[in-house]
């Protein structure tokens, strides 16, 4: 069980740190945006690892991530499309508070 609590820690750290990461990026000068993008999308790799693994749980958080980083990128449309399956993944596995965000 502790290793089963420290794996989803790991995971829930790697899900808020993108989202902290793509954030700053959208704030940051010119000149700092490009090391958040880099956090952020390494952020985004590590949890595609665990949504591939628990579908259930960690779906809704990548695409999440992924609608972050494509605005970032100025690609909305990709963007509005990936908060849409963020929100659907959410509603379908019943994270009310995560389909909020």
């Amino acid at each position: 069980n502790t290793w089963a609590n420290l794996f989803l820690t790991h995971a829930l750290h790697a899900f808020n740190m993108g989202l902290i990461s793509f954030w700053l990026a959208r704030k940051s000068r010119e000149g700092q945006q490009q090391q958040w993008l880099e956090r952020g999308k390494r952020s985004k790799l590590a949890l595609k690892k665990w949504a591939e693994s628990s579908q259930w749980t960690f779906e809704n958080k990548w695409y999440l991530l992924e609608a972050e980083e494509s605005y970032c990128n100025n690609d909305f449309d990709t963007a509005k499309m990936c908060y849409e399956k963020a929100i659907s993944s959410a509603k379908d596995h019943k994270f009310v508070h995560e389909e909020a965000l």
